[in-house]
C-alpha cells in the first residue's frame, strides 16, 4: 500500500495504530488482522433462477474483486459476494468505509453504459438488438478505454491481457468476447462504455488510440474543441489539457484527441470523488471536493481547478459537469493525479439562439461548483499564472478556426465581441485580485 492509503485507515479506524513521538505505528498484529477482515473468499452471491442467471467476477486490471450475479430478465445485477480487494473497489461506489450494496453496484454499472440522451441512441441499439444501454454494456463485459474495470464471465478463462482496448485491436477483442453474449452480432466497442450526449467513436491510428466526435448545434462543438486547445496551448502547461484536432469529411467534420490515460490507469469523475466523504456538509460542493481529493491523497488540485475554472469562464463552458472533470489513478501503485481539461465542446454560446446572440448575450450557465460564473471564479484564489500578453492573437485565432464552418459565419462577429468582453473580465479580476 501506498503511505497515504495506510494513513486513511488509520483516520478511518480501519487499521489499529498508536501515534508515538510524531510518529504513527502500526502493531504486526494490527495488520494481520486487517488482512483477515479484507480478504475474505468465502461465500459465492446467493443466486435464484440459475437458468436466467450468470455469474461474473467484477476485475479492476488483473485483480479480482468481487463476484456479481446478472439476471438476464430484469437485466440488472441481483446479488453480489464479499470482497477480495477491498482498495479496487470503484471509487466513489460507496462513501469510503460504507459497505457496498448491490443497489450501489447496479447505480455505478449503469453509469458506465451510453447515456439516454446520446445523439443516434436509438439506431445504435436497435441495430445491436438491445432494448437498454445497460444491456449492450453488458455484451462489452463493461470493457473501457476510460479505466480498468471489466466483468469476467465465470469459467471464461479470459485474461486482461487479451481482451483489454488498450492494448489489442477491438476486432480480436469483439472475437474473444462473442461467445460471451447473447448475440455474436453485437460487437465490442469502446465507444459503448463512452459517457457523453455527442455521437463519437474510437480509432486507432498510427497504434494511438483516438476518440472522434461530432457536434450538434451547427456541428459547432468539433470547432469548439480546437479553439479550446488554441487557448490551453496559450495559458496552460503542457500535460495540464487534451489537445484536439480538426477532422474534415466531405460536409461534415469531427474532434480528433489521444486518449489520455496509459493502460495502468483510469479515469475517476468528480461525481464519483465527491461521494467519497458523502453528503457534503456546510462548506459547499467545492470545499467538499478539495476534502475528497485530500482523503484520496491526490496532489495539485486546487492549483488544477484554479486553471479549469478560469478556462471555462473565458469559453464561457456551459457543460462541465461532475463527468467532464476529475481525477486519474495509477490502479497498480493507487497513486492519484487530477486529470488534464477535456471535453470543452459545449462553450461559445453554441447553443444560445441567433436572436439572443445578437442581442448581445456574454454570459453563460455553468455547472462546476455554481452555476453562476461570477461567483464561481471567485473560487480561484490564485492568477499569478495568468499573462495579458498570452492573449495577443487569441481571438482572431478562435475566429479563423470557427470559420471552417461555413454555417457560423453570422454567429462569428457576436462571437468575438462577446469572448473579447470575455477575457478583458477576466484579466481585469486578475489585476484586482
Amino acid at each position: 500500500m501506498s503511505v497515504r492509503r495506510v494513513q486513511e485507515l488509520v483516520k478511518s479506524g480501519m487499521l489499529d495504530a498508536e501515534k508515538v513521538s510524531g510518529v504513527w505505528l502500526v502493531e504486526e498484529e494490527a495488520v494481520e488482522r486487517r488482512a483477515r477482515t479484507v480478504n475474505k473468499a468465502g461465500g459465492r452471491p446467493p443466486r435464484g433462477m440459475g437458468a436466467y442467471e450468470e455469474a461474473f467476477m467484477l476485475m479492476n486490471r488483473g485483480h479480482e474483486i468481487v463476484e456479481v450475479i446478472y439476471d438476464t430478465r430484469r437485466r440488472e445485477f441481483t446479488s453480489m459476494g464479499e470482497l477480495f480487494d477491498e482498495l479496487r473497489v470503484p471509487v466513489g461506489i460507496a462513501p469510503f468505509g460504507m459497505p457496498v450494496t448491490i443497489a450501489d453496484f447496479n447505480r455505478w454499472w449503469r453509469g458506465r453504459g451510453i447515456p439516454g440522451m446520446r445523439n443516434g441512441i436509438d439506431l445504435l441499439l436497435r441495430e445491436a438488438g438491445v432494448e437498454v444501454p445497460e444491456e449492450l454494456l453488458r455484451r462489452n463485459l463493461g470493457l473501457s478505454l476510460s479505466d480498468q474495470y471489466w466483468i469476467r464471465p465465470d469459467k471464461s478463462g479470459l485474461e486482461w491481457a487479451e481482451v483489454n482496448f488498450f492494448n489489442n485491436d477491438f476486432d480480436d477483442i469483439d472475437a474473444r468476447t462473442a461467445p460471451y453474449a447473447l448475440d455474436p452480432n453485437v460487437h465490442a466497442r469502446p465507444e459503448n462504455t463512452s459517457d457523453g450526449n455527442l455521437e463519437k467513436i474510437w480509432v486507432v491510428r498510427d497504434g494511438v488510440r483516438m476518440l472522434r466526435k461530432g457536434g450538434l448545434h451547427n456541428n459547432q462543438e468539433p470547432y469548439n474543441e480546437v479553439v479550446a486547445t488554441a487557448l490551453h496551448r496559450r495559458i496552460l502547461p503542457q500535460g495540464d489539457y487534451v489537445e484536439y484536432g480538426l477532422e474534415e469529411t466531405g460536409l461534415s467534420a469531427y474532434s480528433l484527441c489521444a486518449n489520455f490515460l496509459s493502460d495502468e490507469e483510469e479515469y475517476v469523475p468528480a461525481l464519483y470523488v465527491e461521494r467519497v466523504l458523502g453528503a457534503s456538509g456546510g462548506g459547499g460542493a467545492y470545499d467538499h471536493y478539495l476534502e475528497c481529493c485530500d482523503m484520496l491523497g491526490a496532489q495539485g488540485v486546487a492549483e488544477s481547478l484554479n486553471r479549469m475554472i478560469v478556462c471555462d469562464d473565458i469559453l464561457a463552458n456551459s457543460d462541465r459537469h461532475f463527468r467532464n472533470f476529475g481525477l486519474v489513478r495509477n490502479v497498480e501503485t493507487l497513486e492519484w493525479r487530477p486529470a488534464p481539461i477535456f471535453d470543452s465542446g459545449s462553450c461559445l454560446w453554441c447553443d444560445t439562439d441567433q436572436a439572443v446572440l445578437e442581442r448581445g448575450e456574454r454570459s453563460f450557465v455553468s455547472k462546476q461548483f455554481d452555476a453562476n460564473p461570477g461567483r464561481q471564479l471567485l473560487l480561484v484564489n490564485d492568477f499569478s499564472w495568468l499573462r495579458p500578453s498570452d492573449f495577443r492573437g487569441f481571438v482572431d485565432e478562435a475566429i479563423e478556426i470557427l470559420s471552417r464552418n461555413g454555417a457560423l459565419d453570422r454567429r462569428l462577429p457576436f462571437v468575438r465581441s462577446a469572448l473579447e468582453w470575455r477575457i478583458r473580465r477576466v484579466l481585469d479580476i486578475a489585476e484586482w485580485s
